[in-house]
């Protein structure tokens, strides 16, 4: 005990500054440090409990998980040491211990602990992933592989298992079982863009290069401009057997939609308009469309908006075209031959304003990838009109109930629990209302909302299914509000286990029922969260009692484990999307880096500012020239790979050689998505673990909001 506290009395000597700044040493205020980025503060503060109470080694292990966010490895390692003296029996302080060395190359003492930790606790998976890269650093490809097996029955249904697996096959030069495990990490996870890069390459280097094609044109799918897949692509398109439209055929409608036996639409009510802007990117703005090929099964007819004059009347399935030329419209028949130019807006209707449809067919003369590599089919009438200076604007005009229809499995999978259909029918159909009601970021684009997940995603009615019709109209008109106006309900994919407060993340605005709690009705006292249970009330309502307990060493142990939680729901939702992980070459990261900010070369990635929930609101990027930091949400994502991180619930881990050099960054994350409001995986869990209703579901995820349905008063004029 007399050496841990000549050790403590160093490491205070060594942040004597940062000491002095942190007025207590309690609990409380060195992990509002932490969250506040203050990492020396957050230390030191630790530090001071840790000299006040010696025998207890959490103090040290907060200290040292501080230590290591702010990237002093060697600091964090030595405090680890300390704890190890005092809980030498502990299996997870063993196995990160053994993490820290060997993101220090220090493969004698990580392996050392990583044993010790497996003696105490066999099937440790931190420990098991640990040795196994110990080994693969060793050059013992039989143990490392025998261990990374062991791995993945431990995490079967984790893709980073066999991304690891892959990886270290590609070291060892064993490339079919490389590929093998690529394939299976994609199957877990299709937005895995890191997997589909070595897969591409074992590809090209087998001759298969319309495989290799394939691949390296997913990868721009989900990172545009990448530069190896760029480069790739065009060395092989000189290579290829098969044109790329036989390579990746484009989805195609060819025949009229017909859904039994439930007839929604002739159920629904008429409900206000929308305008929805079709083709968006990430921003929310359409893409370049400048060639568009349309038809419908019905027949269609063209008007001009202003003048309401009958411009065209054209045939069931009869293919017509517009273009952006001179910054007019011009129509062409299905001959080919031009059939007018037009200045003003056009408006294309099937002839069954009811029932029909138009669609969009696939042409990659488009070059908007929206309509180039799919076809589109859509309720409603399309707006079609020239923009100045650009191609054309593309505009759904659809009852809000009917776009409800293609919006809801657009954003959840249509075979999910029904009562969890039915909240996010609700939530998106508030969402709706307030951006047609305020104008929102897309007045000045010509339309009420995007199509993207800018907004919400809307994909037309090709993607309407039974299920979520029906949620749609058994919510038929129901909003939720908040003192009488409609609440903000942003929603997400999955949260990771945690919702994040709006009020903690920049520009989101700070609403009493978005706050920060856990994705779970009854969350294990033994985890990172906090001892908090949900009870729902016989009549609506949530009692929620909580004891806080977080700290840096909990959350570390929670991020990496695959602990309970609503969004944890095996079976239903991608266990990609509650828990993952990505390893980025340290040329690879700079080189990102590189392209958005002039700092020079990269030399520290420090996570700085976090919510409560853990997410990373602000991240410090140390470059050679000089420092910047990153605070929006969407950047921080955007920033970390060639493929945006799923969310910002993550923490990095750096590898480096044994010169110190760094060899490549390890990110530990969860959820996917901003993390606020509804998740929509954990809704799911609600209704098919817990069988709620989607009442409780709503109040669950936005309490102190009530429901309320209204009835759509068609404006004069």
């Amino acid at each position: 005990m007399r050496l841990i506290s000549i050790f403590i009395f160093i490491f205070s000597c060594i942040c004597l500054k940062a000491i002095a700044a942190a007025p207590d040493g309690t609990q409380a205020n060195a992990y509002s440090y932490y969250l506040q980025g203050e990492l020396p503060k957050a230390t030191a503060g630790y530090l001071r409990m840790a000299a006040r109470d010696p025998s207890n080694p959490e103090p040290l292990l907060n200290a040292a998980m501080c230590w290591r966010q702010a990237g002093k490895y060697r600091l964090a390692a030595q405090t680890m040491d300390m704890a190890v003296i005092l809980a030498r029996n502990n299996p997870d302080i063993q196995a990160e211990t053994g993490w820290l060395k060997f993101h220090l190359a220090d493969y004698t003492a990580a392996k050392a602990a990583f044993e010790l930790a497996l003696q105490l606790a066999p099937k440790h998976e931190r420990a098991t992933l640990g040795l196994a890269s110990v080994y693969s650093n060793l050059g013992d490809r039989e143990k490392t592989v025998e261990l990374l097996n062991r791995y993945k029955q431990l995490r079967p249904d984790f893709a980073g298992v066999d991304y690891i697996i892959a990886w270290n096959y590609m070291n060892f030069k064993m490339y079919k079982e490389a590929e093998t495990a690529l394939i299976e990490a994609l199957r877990k996870d299709v937005s895995f863009t890191e997997a589909r890069l070595p897969l591409a390459g074992i590809y090209a280097r087998d001759g298969k290069f319309n495989e290799a094609w394939n691949q390296y044109r997913r990868v721009l799918d989900y990172a545009p401009g990448h530069p190896v897949a760029s480069k790739a692509i065009k060395v092989l398109e000189g290579k290829l057997t098969k044109q790329p439209e036989e390579i990746l055929p484009p989805f195609k409608i060819t025949r009229p939609l017909t859904m039994e036996p439930m007839d929604v639409i002739n159920n629904l009510s008429k409900s206000v308009k929308m305008r929805v802007g079709i083709g968006t990117g990430k921003t929310g703005k359409q893409g370049r469309n400048d060639f568009l090929k349309f038809k419908s099964f019905e027949g269609l007819t063209i008007t001009g908006k202003t003048s309401g004059k009958l411009y065209a009347e054209i045939p069931p399935d009869q293919e017509w075209t517009v273009e952006s030329s001179e910054e007019r419209t011009l129509l062409k028949d299905s001959s080919g031959t031009i059939y007018g130019r037009f200045q003003g807006p056009l408006i294309l209707a099937s002839k069954d304003a009811k029932n029909g449809s138009v669609i969009f067919e696939s042409s990659k003369k488009c070059k908007n990838p929206w309509f180039a590599y799919s076809d589109r089919q859509y309720r409603g009438a399309i707006e079609i009109y020239p923009i100045q200076g650009k191609d054309l604007g593309v505009v759904n005009i659809i009852e809000m109930e009917q776009y409800l229809m293609g919006v809801v499995p657009s954003e959840v999978a249509a075979q999910w629990p029904y009562e969890s259909l039915k909240a996010q029918a609700v939530i998106a159909r508030t969402q709706a209302i307030i951006r047609r009601a305020r104008g929102g970021a897309h007045k000045a684009d010509g339309y009420h909302i995007c199509d993207g997940e800018h907004c919400q995603a809307y994909k037309g009615r090709g993607n309407e299914a039974n299920s979520t019709s029906r949620a749609v109209l058994d919510t038929e008109g129901e909003l939720l509000l908040h003192r009488g106006k409609p609440a903000y309900t942003f929603y997400h994919s999955n949260c990771g286990g945690w919702i994040q407060a709006s009020s903690e993340v920049s520009g989101w605005g700070d609403s009493s029922y978005l706050y920060d709690h856990p994705d779970s009705v009854n969350p294990p006292p033994s985890s990172y969260f906090p001892k908090m249970n949900f009870r729902f009330k016989a009549g609506g309502g949530i009692n929620i009692s909580s004891e806080t307990a977080l700290s840096p060493w909990k959350f570390h142990l929670w991020l990496t484990d695959n602990p309970e939680a609503n969004c944890n729901y095996p079976g239903k939702v991608r266990a990609a999307e509650y828990r993952w992980m990505k390893i980025i070459r340290h040329k690879d990261l700079d080189f990102r880096v590189k392209r958005d900010y002039s700092i020079g070369d990269l030399r520290e990635i420090v996570p700085l500012r976090r919510s409560r929930s853990g997410n990373v609101n602000s991240i410090k990027l140390v470059g050679s020239k000089k420092t910047v930091t990153v605070t929006k949400e969407h950047l921080i994502r955007n920033l970390l790979g060639f493929a945006p991180l799923k969310s910002t619930l993550f923490e990095i881990e750096i590898n480096r050689f044994r010169d110190g050099r760094i060899r490549n960054y390890w990110f530990y994350g969860g959820g996917w998505g901003h993390g606020i409001g509804l998740c929509q995986s954990g809704a799911a869990g609600l209704a098919g673990k817990y069988n709620k209703n989607y009442l409780e579901i709503l109040e669950f995820y936005f309490p102190g909001t009530a429901l309320r349905k209204i009835k759509y008063i068609k404006k004069k004029g």
